[in-house]
């Protein structure tokens, strides 16, 4: 079969060379040089083109595809915080700690916080004043923040309300923060919040229940619930705890962001209200010093922040009327 095949190939017509060619290969061939004849690229280089331009439109599709499923939702819902629930982007606190060996916005320095016991808030209300000192010496005003916690009822379920709103240089139409939980066991109900004109808010669901845990922690320290889980949480001076929280933007990222605290001392210190011993917690953000809190040692309040801006100046607030109910 072979030597029929050869036979057959051998009695094929072969194209005639033209006379320039020949004399061009019979010249590069008596001086040792290798000829190579000219062959048709183009349409290997329409193939290449043709590859890459279907390989764009898939991806085109893929992201219009996730952007309509992460994006296409009620503005008032923080829709990619339901969507990754229970996923990697909303971690375990087991998951958490393998993201931890690994993240891009900084490793965990100590036992990961999660769940706080559930145990008696303290009701009332408390003001707080803010301020921005400069060289120690130029002192401006930064607003206002009222923080309150309230017993409540909610489809029939004892609740808590635990709200702060204020008014300040950076939010000058105000805002609120307003976190809903049970009574018996802090289940999360609701979170609502408002900045200005822009309203927002998400119901959980029963059923997998979520409750108050310091991932519900707030990332610019202006919200309510960190003022909260300070009384939650016994401090002594060797506490200390790291916690990813999702923070999440519209419409579609979701962001774990690394957050430790320790507590570095005590310090007394005199306020309008009184004279409070506090336990001083340093609060660090993604490797860098946020600030400073100040939290009472028999009450477990949050009595002053202090913030470093830069080399020559400090924010703080502090706290100005307390109101237990």
């Amino acid at each position: 079969m072979n030597t029929d095949l050869r036979t057959k190939l051998q009695e094929l017509p072969t194209p005639e060379l033209p006379a320039e060619l020949r004399e061009r290969i019979r010249a590069s061939s008596a001086t040792g040089e290798q000829t190579i004849l000219p062959t048709d690229a183009e349409p290997h280089r329409r193939l290449i083109v043709a590859k890459v331009a279907a390989a764009a439109i898939v991806l085109l599709a893929l992201s219009w595809i996730a952007y309509g499923r992460l994006g296409d939702r009620d503005r008032d819902v923080p829709s990619t915080a339901s969507f990754f629930a229970g996923s990697p982007f909303w971690p375990t606190p087991a998951l958490s700690q393998e993201i931890a060996t690994g993240d891009t916005v900084g490793r965990a320095r100590y036992p990961l916080l999660d769940r706080v016991a559930a145990r008696a808030l303290q009701s009332g209300s408390w003001s707080y004043r803010a301020t921005m000192t400069t060289d120690g010496l130029v002192t401006t005003e930064q607003g206002y923040r009222k923080f309150s916690i309230a017993p409540m009822t909610v489809d029939g379920v004892p609740a808590l309300a635990i709200v702060t709103s204020g008014t300040g240089r950076y939010s000058p139409e105000g805002f609120t923060d307003s976190l809903l939980v049970s009574r018996d066991s802090l289940r999360l109900l609701r979170r609502a919040k408002r900045y200005g004109r822009n309203p927002g808010g998400m119901d959980f669901p029963v059923t997998p229940a979520r409750y108050l845990s310091w991932r519900d922690a707030d990332i610019n320290w202006v919200g309510s619930v960190y003022r909260a889980l300070f009384q939650l949480t016994p401090l002594n001076s060797s506490w200390r705890g790291s916690v990813y929280v999702p923070w999440v933007t519209y419409p579609s990222r979701v962001r774990l962001l690394a957050i430790d605290l320790r507590v570095i001392g005590s310090e007394r210190i005199t306020l309008p209200v009184g004279t409070f011993d506090t336990w001083v917690v340093e609060v660090r953000f993604r490797n860098q010093e946020a600030p400073r809190v100040y939290v009472s040692k028999t009450q477990g309040l949050v009595v002053k922040i202090a913030m470093p801006m830069g080399e020559d100046a400090v924010w703080e607030q502090v706290l100005t009327e307390s109101v237990r109910s």
